[in-house]
Protein backbone atom coordinates (compact mmCIF):
# COMPACT_ATOMS: atom_id res chain seq x y z
CA UNK A 1 0.00 0.00 0.00
CA UNK A 2 1.58 3.31 -1.04
CA UNK A 3 1.56 6.35 1.19
CA UNK A 4 0.91 9.76 -0.31
CA UNK A 5 3.95 11.76 -1.45
CA UNK A 6 2.25 15.03 -0.47
CA UNK A 7 2.89 16.82 2.80
CA UNK A 8 -0.10 17.72 4.90
CA UNK A 9 -0.94 21.38 5.47
CA UNK A 10 0.18 21.23 9.11
CA UNK A 11 2.91 23.67 10.13
CA UNK A 12 6.35 22.05 9.89
CA UNK A 13 7.69 23.98 12.86
CA UNK A 14 5.82 24.34 16.11
CA UNK A 15 6.30 27.33 18.39
CA UNK A 16 9.09 26.70 20.92
CA UNK A 17 9.95 23.16 19.75
CA UNK A 18 11.55 20.88 22.33
CA UNK A 19 15.22 19.92 22.43
CA UNK A 20 16.62 17.06 20.35
CA UNK A 21 19.03 14.83 22.31
CA UNK A 22 21.64 12.58 20.70
CA UNK A 23 23.68 9.96 22.54
CA UNK A 24 26.34 8.10 20.60
CA UNK A 25 29.55 8.11 18.62
CA UNK A 26 31.57 11.04 17.30
CA UNK A 27 34.37 10.21 14.85
CA UNK A 28 36.73 11.91 12.48
CA UNK A 29 36.11 10.33 9.07
CA UNK A 30 38.94 9.81 6.59
CA UNK A 31 37.21 9.37 3.22
CA UNK A 32 39.00 7.74 0.31
CA UNK A 33 37.56 7.86 -3.21
CA UNK A 34 38.78 4.86 -5.14
CA UNK A 35 37.95 2.96 -8.30
CA UNK A 36 38.06 -0.28 -6.30
CA UNK A 37 39.44 -1.82 -3.13
CA UNK A 38 42.96 -3.21 -3.21
CA UNK A 39 43.44 -6.97 -3.30
CA UNK A 40 45.51 -8.79 -0.69
CA UNK A 41 49.19 -7.86 -1.11
CA UNK A 42 48.40 -5.18 -3.72
CA UNK A 43 49.08 -1.45 -3.61
CA UNK A 44 46.30 0.41 -5.41
CA UNK A 45 46.47 4.15 -6.06
CA UNK A 46 43.28 5.96 -4.98
CA UNK A 47 41.86 9.18 -6.36
CA UNK A 48 41.22 11.43 -3.36
CA UNK A 49 41.48 11.66 0.43
CA UNK A 50 39.55 14.14 2.55
CA UNK A 51 38.28 14.43 6.11
CA UNK A 52 34.84 15.12 7.54
CA UNK A 53 33.34 14.92 10.99
CA UNK A 54 31.50 11.65 11.47
CA UNK A 55 30.14 9.04 13.83
CA UNK A 56 26.47 8.18 13.48
CA UNK A 57 25.35 10.36 16.40
CA UNK A 58 27.69 13.14 15.30
CA UNK A 59 26.26 13.07 11.78
CA UNK A 60 22.69 12.93 13.05
CA UNK A 61 23.27 15.86 15.40
CA UNK A 62 24.54 18.06 12.56
CA UNK A 63 21.60 16.98 10.37
CA UNK A 64 19.18 17.88 13.17
CA UNK A 65 20.91 21.20 13.90
CA UNK A 66 21.01 22.30 10.27
CA UNK A 67 17.34 21.45 9.93
CA UNK A 68 16.55 23.30 13.16
CA UNK A 69 18.09 26.42 11.65
CA UNK A 70 18.12 29.42 13.98
CA UNK A 71 16.56 27.62 16.95
CA UNK A 72 19.66 28.01 19.14
CA UNK A 73 20.42 25.25 21.64
CA UNK A 74 17.85 23.01 20.00
CA UNK A 75 20.22 20.05 19.56
CA UNK A 76 22.37 18.58 22.34
CA UNK A 77 25.09 15.97 21.81
CA UNK A 78 26.28 13.44 24.41
CA UNK A 79 29.38 11.34 23.80
CA UNK A 80 33.14 11.17 24.35
CA UNK A 81 36.17 12.38 22.38
CA UNK A 82 39.89 12.42 23.08
CA UNK A 83 41.89 15.46 24.13
CA UNK A 84 43.55 15.61 20.72
CA UNK A 85 43.49 17.47 17.41
CA UNK A 86 40.59 15.45 15.98
CA UNK A 87 38.52 15.92 19.13
CA UNK A 88 39.11 19.67 19.15
CA UNK A 89 38.32 19.97 15.44
CA UNK A 90 35.07 18.03 15.85
CA UNK A 91 34.00 20.15 18.80
CA UNK A 92 34.62 23.32 16.83
CA UNK A 93 32.86 22.26 13.65
CA UNK A 94 29.81 20.75 15.34
CA UNK A 95 29.42 23.79 17.58
CA UNK A 96 29.52 26.04 14.52
CA UNK A 97 26.66 24.00 13.03
CA UNK A 98 24.49 24.71 16.07
CA UNK A 99 25.08 21.53 18.10
CA UNK A 100 25.43 22.06 21.86
CA UNK A 101 28.70 20.24 22.63
CA UNK A 102 28.87 21.32 26.27
CA UNK A 103 27.99 17.87 27.57
CA UNK A 104 30.46 15.91 25.41
CA UNK A 105 33.17 14.34 27.60
CA UNK A 106 36.84 15.03 26.83
CA UNK A 107 39.04 12.07 27.78
CA UNK A 108 42.80 12.62 27.89
CA UNK A 109 43.49 8.89 28.21
CA UNK A 110 42.16 7.76 24.83
CA UNK A 111 42.08 8.98 21.25
CA UNK A 112 39.07 10.34 19.39
CA UNK A 113 37.29 7.75 17.27
CA UNK A 114 38.25 7.48 13.60
CA UNK A 115 36.54 5.86 10.60
CA UNK A 116 38.33 5.12 7.33
CA UNK A 117 35.73 5.06 4.56
CA UNK A 118 36.37 3.85 1.01
CA UNK A 119 33.91 5.16 -1.61
CA UNK A 120 33.65 3.53 -5.04
CA UNK A 121 32.50 5.17 -8.31
CA UNK A 122 28.86 4.18 -7.66
CA UNK A 123 28.88 6.04 -4.34
CA UNK A 124 28.82 2.82 -2.30
CA UNK A 125 30.86 2.94 0.91
CA UNK A 126 33.02 0.52 2.90
CA UNK A 127 33.60 1.64 6.50
CA UNK A 128 36.42 0.58 8.85
CA UNK A 129 36.01 2.14 12.31
CA UNK A 130 38.31 2.56 15.31
CA UNK A 131 35.95 3.75 18.02
CA UNK A 132 38.44 5.18 20.52
CA UNK A 133 36.69 7.36 23.07
CA UNK A 134 33.28 6.23 21.88
CA UNK A 135 33.91 2.82 23.39
CA UNK A 136 34.35 4.35 26.86
CA UNK A 137 30.90 5.96 26.98
CA UNK A 138 29.13 4.86 30.14
CA UNK A 139 27.47 6.22 33.24
CA UNK A 140 28.86 9.73 32.77
CA UNK A 141 27.25 10.10 29.36
CA UNK A 142 24.04 8.28 30.30
CA UNK A 143 23.58 10.43 33.42
CA UNK A 144 24.18 13.65 31.46
CA UNK A 145 21.62 12.60 28.84
CA UNK A 146 19.03 11.74 31.49
CA UNK A 147 19.61 15.07 33.25
CA UNK A 148 18.73 16.90 30.01
CA UNK A 149 15.39 15.19 29.43
CA UNK A 150 13.16 17.72 31.16
CA UNK A 151 12.72 19.77 27.96
CA UNK A 152 13.48 17.04 25.41
CA UNK A 153 11.22 16.16 22.51
CA UNK A 154 13.12 13.09 21.31
CA UNK A 155 16.22 10.99 22.04
CA UNK A 156 18.23 9.54 19.16
CA UNK A 157 20.54 6.57 19.78
CA UNK A 158 22.52 4.10 17.66
CA UNK A 159 24.75 1.04 18.18
CA UNK A 160 28.28 2.50 18.06
CA UNK A 161 28.79 2.99 21.81
CA UNK A 162 28.37 0.41 24.62
CA UNK A 163 24.75 -0.67 24.55
CA UNK A 164 24.52 -0.61 28.34
CA UNK A 165 25.02 3.17 28.21
CA UNK A 166 22.37 3.60 25.54
CA UNK A 167 19.72 1.41 27.16
CA UNK A 168 20.00 3.31 30.46
CA UNK A 169 19.12 6.51 28.63
CA UNK A 170 16.44 4.83 26.52
CA UNK A 171 14.63 3.36 29.52
CA UNK A 172 14.78 6.70 31.32
CA UNK A 173 13.39 8.46 28.25
CA UNK A 174 10.47 6.06 28.01
CA UNK A 175 9.73 6.57 31.72
CA UNK A 176 9.65 10.34 31.13
CA UNK A 177 7.52 10.20 27.99
CA UNK A 178 10.39 11.19 25.66
CA UNK A 179 10.15 9.30 22.33
CA UNK A 180 13.23 7.24 21.41
CA UNK A 181 14.44 6.85 17.81
CA UNK A 182 16.94 4.00 17.47
CA UNK A 183 19.12 3.56 14.40
CA UNK A 184 20.25 -0.08 14.82
CA UNK A 185 23.57 0.49 13.10
CA UNK A 186 25.99 -1.00 12.66
CA UNK A 187 24.32 -4.41 12.58
CA UNK A 188 25.47 -6.53 15.53
CA UNK A 189 24.75 -10.11 16.67
CA UNK A 190 21.38 -10.32 18.39
CA UNK A 191 22.80 -12.44 21.21
CA UNK A 192 24.93 -9.57 22.56
CA UNK A 193 22.04 -7.09 22.68
CA UNK A 194 20.66 -6.44 26.19
CA UNK A 195 17.16 -7.77 26.89
CA UNK A 196 14.53 -5.17 26.05
CA UNK A 197 16.92 -3.01 24.04
CA UNK A 198 14.83 -2.78 20.88
CA UNK A 199 11.54 -2.73 22.76
CA UNK A 200 12.82 0.41 24.54
CA UNK A 201 12.70 2.33 21.26
CA UNK A 202 9.52 3.95 19.94
CA UNK A 203 10.85 4.08 16.37
CA UNK A 204 13.43 1.75 14.81
CA UNK A 205 15.09 2.82 11.51
CA UNK A 206 17.09 -0.12 10.08
CA UNK A 207 18.47 -0.14 6.57
CA UNK A 208 18.10 -3.31 4.49
CA UNK A 209 21.16 -5.06 5.94
CA UNK A 210 20.15 -4.25 9.51
CA UNK A 211 16.52 -5.20 8.92
CA UNK A 212 17.61 -8.58 7.54
CA UNK A 213 19.78 -9.14 10.64
CA UNK A 214 16.94 -8.21 13.00
CA UNK A 215 14.24 -10.18 11.21
CA UNK A 216 15.97 -13.12 9.52
CA UNK A 217 14.08 -12.13 6.36
CA UNK A 218 15.92 -11.49 3.09
CA UNK A 219 14.89 -8.17 1.52
CA UNK A 220 14.76 -7.72 -2.24
CA UNK A 221 11.69 -5.56 -2.80
CA UNK A 222 8.89 -3.68 -1.03
CA UNK A 223 6.93 -6.83 -0.19
CA UNK A 224 9.91 -8.46 1.51
CA UNK A 225 10.65 -5.20 3.35
CA UNK A 226 7.09 -5.26 4.67
CA UNK A 227 7.55 -8.84 5.81
CA UNK A 228 10.81 -7.96 7.55
CA UNK A 229 9.30 -4.92 9.28
CA UNK A 230 6.41 -6.99 10.61
CA UNK A 231 8.80 -9.70 11.79
CA UNK A 232 10.92 -7.12 13.65
CA UNK A 233 7.84 -5.79 15.41
CA UNK A 234 6.83 -9.33 16.35
CA UNK A 235 10.27 -10.47 17.54
CA UNK A 236 11.48 -7.33 19.29
CA UNK A 237 8.36 -5.50 20.46
CA UNK A 238 8.98 -2.32 18.47
CA UNK A 239 6.01 0.01 18.02
CA UNK A 240 7.18 1.49 14.71
CA UNK A 241 9.71 0.11 12.21
CA UNK A 242 10.91 2.16 9.23
CA UNK A 243 13.00 0.11 6.80
CA UNK A 244 15.12 2.45 4.69
CA UNK A 245 15.82 1.00 1.23
CA UNK A 246 18.07 3.63 -0.36
CA UNK A 247 16.86 4.20 -3.91
CA UNK A 248 13.68 2.21 -3.26
CA UNK A 249 12.32 4.53 -0.58
CA UNK A 250 11.13 3.32 2.83
CA UNK A 251 8.55 0.94 4.22
CA UNK A 252 6.77 1.99 7.41
CA UNK A 253 5.05 -0.47 9.73
CA UNK A 254 3.19 0.91 12.75
CA UNK A 255 -0.31 1.06 14.17
CA UNK A 256 -0.76 4.65 12.98
CA UNK A 257 1.02 4.57 9.62
CA UNK A 258 1.70 1.71 7.26
CA UNK A 259 2.93 1.43 3.68
CA UNK A 260 5.62 2.22 1.14
CA UNK A 261 6.90 5.76 0.62
CA UNK A 262 8.70 6.32 -2.72
CA UNK A 263 12.13 7.99 -2.84
CA UNK A 264 13.21 11.42 -4.04
CA UNK A 265 15.19 11.09 -7.25
CA UNK A 266 18.79 12.33 -7.03
CA UNK A 267 22.14 11.37 -8.50
CA UNK A 268 24.14 9.51 -5.85
CA UNK A 269 27.68 10.68 -5.11
CA UNK A 270 28.27 8.99 -1.73
CA UNK A 271 25.81 6.99 0.34
CA UNK A 272 27.87 6.89 3.52
CA UNK A 273 25.76 9.20 5.73
CA UNK A 274 22.32 9.01 4.12
CA UNK A 275 20.81 7.04 7.00
CA UNK A 276 22.17 9.57 9.47
CA UNK A 277 20.65 12.48 7.57
CA UNK A 278 17.36 10.58 7.62
CA UNK A 279 17.46 9.83 11.36
CA UNK A 280 18.62 13.30 12.40
CA UNK A 281 15.93 15.14 10.47
CA UNK A 282 13.27 12.58 11.45
CA UNK A 283 14.00 13.22 15.12
CA UNK A 284 14.12 16.98 14.74
CA UNK A 285 10.93 17.10 12.65
CA UNK A 286 9.08 15.15 15.33
CA UNK A 287 10.34 17.64 17.94
CA UNK A 288 8.86 20.43 15.86
CA UNK A 289 5.37 18.97 15.94
CA UNK A 290 5.18 17.11 12.62
CA UNK A 291 3.18 13.93 12.47
CA UNK A 292 5.00 10.70 11.57
CA UNK A 293 4.23 10.77 7.84
CA UNK A 294 5.38 14.36 7.35
CA UNK A 295 8.47 13.79 9.48
CA UNK A 296 9.42 10.79 7.35
CA UNK A 297 9.01 12.73 4.11
CA UNK A 298 11.27 15.48 5.44
CA UNK A 299 13.79 12.88 6.57
CA UNK A 300 13.73 11.16 3.18
CA UNK A 301 14.42 14.47 1.46
CA UNK A 302 17.37 15.04 3.79
CA UNK A 303 18.76 11.59 3.02
CA UNK A 304 18.40 12.16 -0.72
CA UNK A 305 20.23 15.48 -0.55
CA UNK A 306 22.98 13.91 1.54
CA UNK A 307 23.77 11.22 -1.05
CA UNK A 308 24.01 13.86 -3.78
CA UNK A 309 27.19 15.37 -2.26
CA UNK A 310 30.47 14.11 -0.75
CA UNK A 311 31.28 14.03 2.94
CA UNK A 312 29.55 12.96 6.15
CA UNK A 313 28.74 15.75 8.62
CA UNK A 314 29.62 18.28 5.91
CA UNK A 315 27.09 16.64 3.56
CA UNK A 316 24.11 17.22 5.82
CA UNK A 317 21.54 19.50 4.13
CA UNK A 318 20.17 22.77 5.49
CA UNK A 319 16.52 23.36 6.29
CA UNK A 320 15.73 25.43 3.20
CA UNK A 321 17.21 22.73 0.94
CA UNK A 322 15.04 20.03 2.52
CA UNK A 323 11.89 22.11 2.27
CA UNK A 324 12.64 23.02 -1.35
CA UNK A 325 13.06 19.38 -2.37
CA UNK A 326 9.83 18.36 -0.62
CA UNK A 327 7.96 21.27 -2.23
CA UNK A 328 9.27 20.42 -5.69
CA UNK A 329 7.98 16.85 -5.33
CA UNK A 330 4.55 17.63 -3.90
Amino acid sequence: MPISENMTDKSIQADNPKTTLLLGAINMDLLVETERLARAGETFVCERLYTSGGGKAGNQSVAAARFAGDAGGAVKMFGRVGDDAFGNELRGFMSEQGVDMGTVTTDAEIETGVAIIFIDPTGENFVHAIYGGNGKCGDVEADATIDAMSDAGVLLVQQEIPLECSIRAMVAARERGVPVVLDPAPAIPIDIVPDGFYASADILTPNVIEAEALSGVGISDVDSAEHAADKIRELHGCECVIVTMAGDGVFVASDVLRGHMPPFEVEAVATVAAGDAFAGVLGRALCEGNDLEDAIRLAMAAGALCVSRPGTQSAMPYRDEVLALVASSS
